[in-house]
């Protein structure tokens, strides 16, 4: 067992994502045999359903998500049973699972059952009083991040917006209490771990947020969330893979883009509305931008939830 998991991590550690997940789900099946001799044992049963649960995000990662959804419902089944005889240990596991459907089902394209899974899961986190507080917390960060993908995917971005947002203050309020300042690209490394599960939801939220103020004209808010973007693309880069620095480096460029936007407003509103369009002026003198539709299918491939379906 415990050479199968790490055959598969090492797999996936040189990209080869196929042999990971089929280690992943001969690892899956020894804990079946297990938990089929000893029923009555919760190590074994606990470790079922969290293998399940890890194998489901491979296959969402080579994007099948039939086999994730059938994967989930069976951790689910176990994790239920788990939480009847224990509900303080596996509660947010339970959320972790709904809220991983979610993702299924933002990858089959059913944004509205995608958007309720993520409250689902949001109202399993606020119910959980006891355990680790971060990962209660950064459960809330990451079902408003799906959340707002969910909405943003299905056409809705000033709902999306508000989930976005909503992720990022919480995320960024946790950060500073932790003390950690994100100022070097290998912060993520040494932060405790339910930052770095919530990485790629936060990261998901930042770009969402950047592009959708930048959409309405708000350059100086999106300006803070590209620098949240970069801080946590940056710390992914530093930690991962090729795929994450070829992100970090498109993030970059289109922060440049928002950061100048931000200190030339008069110019970038200017050169938005054409020679014939009007720029706004607000109170203070804070100039907005015209609005502009935003790029969904943009968003989606900058923050890493590749081509929707839809």
């Amino acid at each position: 067992m415990t050479d199968l998991l790490a055959a598969a991590r090492l797999a996936g550690s040189r990209g080869d994502h196929e042999e990971q997940t089929r280690l992943s789900a001969e690892a899956v099946e020894v804990c079946r045999m297990l938990v089929g001799r000893h029923p009555d044992d919760p190590r074994h049963v606990s470790a079922l359903a969290a293998g399940l649960y890890n194998h489901a995000y491979r296959l969402i990662h080579l994007e099948r998500p039939a086999q994730a959804r059938e994967v989930l419902d069976e951790a689910q089944r176990h994790y239920t049973t788990l939480a009847t005889a224990d509900p303080h240990r596996y509660a947010v596991a339970l959320c972790d699972v709904t809220l991983r459907m979610a993702v299924v089902l933002v990858q089959e394209g059913s944004y509205d059952e995608a958007a309720q899974a993520g409250r689902d899961a949001l109202d399993g986190y606020q119910e959980v009083t006891e355990g680790d507080s971060l990962e209660r917390e950064f459960g809330l960060v990451r079902s408003h991040a799906l959340i707002g993908r969910a909405l943003l995917l299905d056409g809705r971005p000033d709902q999306a917006l508000s989930e976005f947002d909503t992720a990022l203050f919480a995320a960024e309020r946790l950060r500073e209490e932790a003390g950690t300042a994100g100022t070097d690209f290998f912060w993520l490394s040494t932060a405790p771990p339910s930052f770095r599960l919530a990485a790629p939801e936060w990261l998901g939220a930042a770009v969402g947020a950047m592009e959708l103020h930048d959409a309405a004209g708000a350059w100086g808010i999106a300006a803070d969330a590209a620098n949240i973007a970069m801080r946590v693309a940056g710390s992914l880069a530093a930690i991962g893979n090729s795929t994450d620095r070829l992100r970090f480096e498109a993030i970059s460029a289109r922060a440049q883009q928002i950061w100048w936007a931000a200190e030339h407003p008069v110019e970038a509103a200017a050169r938005r509305a054409g020679p014939t369009g009007e720029v706004l002026v607000g109170g203070g003198g804070i100039v907005l931008g015209p609005r502009r539709q935003p790029d969904i299918a943009a968003i989606s491939m900058l923050a890493g939830w590749g081509r929707p379906p839809r």
